[in-house]
């Protein structure tokens, strides 16, 4: 039952951080902050290099580990909230990864379903019933056991939160039979085909049971109790994270190299939000990680003392998530929109040959996916037949005019604006479609989302999973689309519950295929995440699900 592939959510951020004592820039404090979905917003290009997770440059790999000092990444945001679930945008995750450890592990050179916390598991023939049996010994940093019930209760209060990000993952869920101190069983009412794989994101990461006792706000600062590597120093809002190792670690996941404590003594995530700012501390020794570099500014971090670290991104590519509501509620309006892209134009000019034009709702490192290039093709006149016989007639100045009103869409953007949104703002102009775009803060951002307040956004989901299409188009869901029950809801709920893959690969591709007859979104682009790394810096890699993973890394 396990899947061939995994990943996990994540997001494409375009932000940087601050260091330590001087933010490059600053976001609005709040208490309490659950983002819309478990993914964040992907304005921001990131490059497909090849090479996997990358390789060290000019003997970087080279040299015997070593333990101590204290490693200092720079991050391109706050990310508000920590608590596993409660959000799931990269910037949370990259730092919780390492503080939460999970079930399962996926192998990122595979895409195999590994042991981790639970020394082994199976799932019954139907599809229904999930047995962990879990390691002797482990405990969580409050040094109470990471047994069975710690399990039950991650999972029975992970199913409280609302159906978006990790708990969507849970959906059909009847509840946790504990046999002993250390095998349970995770039980749902239907088929789960993606479950297992999920079991490797940190979503579903198991927390102790004392943490279920303080506020979600709390929590969201940090305040919460996991089994990993690293634990929780300090969390200053609009500035940094820093973490510390735990001495007495001693059961990472069976791909860990050391299969002891952590190497580094320390970790400290800093917040610049400003991409230049980034790649400066970089370049002059304040950071030793930066991340998601441009493109502009990769080549001056491969090689030079520098590698870059990268991984192509499997899941939702990023797109234009639509509003159904107000004018996006007409069809023939989104397949204008759909046809009025010119993907290989956007890529050339925007990224690099390393990019790729979206070939599909999904991207092609997906487990089932379907090539949909057929459906994506340039049109821009088909696109103007479309909006003409929608009432939508040229303007003046080229933007169209229906009842005296202008065709103008928002684009709501989580501050700092990426370069691509313009090059799209261009596109449709062409086409006769007035885009306005909107930055705004990060948290206000995702409260104007959530109520609505747009035309488009851009969401994408990072996960080697095609269940990741349930995360956004499932009307019995979030649904910040506001779209309509559907048939597609039928496709996805198949996809869920197959229990073998030629099922599962029929009804992802009639869910995509809906997808894009309905022109539900509008795919731009694949692309992965970049990141640059000092040469001092070894053992620093990329997941399966292209978050850090900072166990075995060390400082020369």
């Amino acid at each position: 039952m396990s899947s061939s592939r995994v990943g996990v959510l994540h997001r494409h951020p375009h932000h940087t951080h601050p260091h330590h004592s001087h933010p490059f820039g600053r976001q609005p404090r709040r208490a309490r902050l659950r983002l819309a979905l478990a993914a964040l917003v992907v304005a921001l290009p990131v490059a497909a290099c090849s090479g996997g997770s990358g390789t060290p440059s000019g003997g970087a790999g080279a040299g015997t580990p070593r333990d101590g000092g204290a490693l200092v990444v720079g991050a391109e945001a706050d990310p508000t909230c920590l608590d596993p679930q409660q959000t799931g945008q990269l910037a949370a995750v990259d730092i919780t990864r390492s503080m939460v450890d999970t079930l399962t592990d996926q192998d990122p050179k595979t895409g195999r379903i590994v042991p981790w916390l639970a020394k082994s598991f199976k799932a019954s023939t139907d599809g229904r019933d999930f047995t962990f049996v879990l390691r002797d010994g482990v405990t969580f940093s409050d040094g109470k056991p990471v047994d069975a019930r710690s399990v039950k209760v991650s999972f029975d209060n992970l199913i409280k939160q609302p159906a978006n990000g990790a708990p969507a993952y849970l959906r059909g869920y009847t509840g946790t039979t504990i046999t002993s101190p250390t095998e349970l069983t995770v039980k749902f009412s239907a088929p789960n085909a993606q479950f297992l794989q999920a079991t490797s994101g940190v979503g579903l990461g198991i927390l102790s049971p004392a943490t279920f006792d303080r506020p979600a706000a709390d929590r969201c600062r940090g305040e919460f109790i996991g089994s990993g590597p690293f634990v929780l120093d300090h969390y200053t809002a609009n500035q940094e994270v820093v973490l510390k190792k735990r001495k007495d670690y001693r059961w990472p996941s069976s791909l860990a190299s050391s299969k002891g404590a952590a190497r580094l003594d320390s970790v400290k995530f800093v917040f610049i939000p400003e991409s230049g700012a980034r790649t400066g501390a970089l370049s002059s020794g304040q950071i030793q990680v930066g991340k998601s570099v441009q493109p502009t500014d990769q080549g001056q971090f491969d090689g030079n003392g520098f590698r870059l670290l990268s991984k192509p991104a499997p899941g939702l590519v990023p797109p234009l998530s639509l509003n159904h509501s107000g004018i996006l509620a007409d069809r023939k309006v989104r397949q204008a929109l759909l046809q009025g892209i010119d993907r290989k134009q956007l890529v050339d000019t925007v990224f690099s040959p390393l990019y790729k034009p979206a070939t599909g709702v999904l991207s092609s490192t997906t487990p089932l996916y379907t090539d949909q290039s057929d459906r994506l093709r340039y049109d821009p006149d088909g696109s103007r037949k479309l909006l003409d016989s929608a009432g939508w007639t040229p303007g003046k100045d080229g933007i169209r005019v229906k009842d005296g009103k202008r065709l103008t869409l928002n684009w709501l953007i989580p501050a700092p604006m990426p370069p691509v949104n313009e090059y799209v703002q261009q596109q449709l102009r062409e086409i006769g479609v007035d885009v306005q775009l909107k930055a705004v803060a990060p948290a206000a951002y995702v409260e104007q989302q959530q109520k609505g307040a747009f035309d488009i956004t851009a969401v994408a989901v990072t996960r080697a999973d095609p269940d990741v299409l349930r995360n956004i188009f499932y009307s019995k869901g979030a649904n910040l689309w506001h779209l309509p029950p559907s048939t597609l809801d039928t496709y996805l709920e198949q996809q869920a519950s197959a229990t073998d893959e030629k099922a599962r690969q029929e009804a992802v591709t009639k869910a995509v295929d809906w997808i894009l007859d309905h022109a539900d979104t509008v795919p731009l682009y694949e692309g992965a995440l970049v990141h640059g790394v000092a040469d001092a810096v070894g053992g620093l890699e990329l997941d399966a699900s292209t978050r850090l993973d900072l166990h075995d890394a060390w400082l020369r």
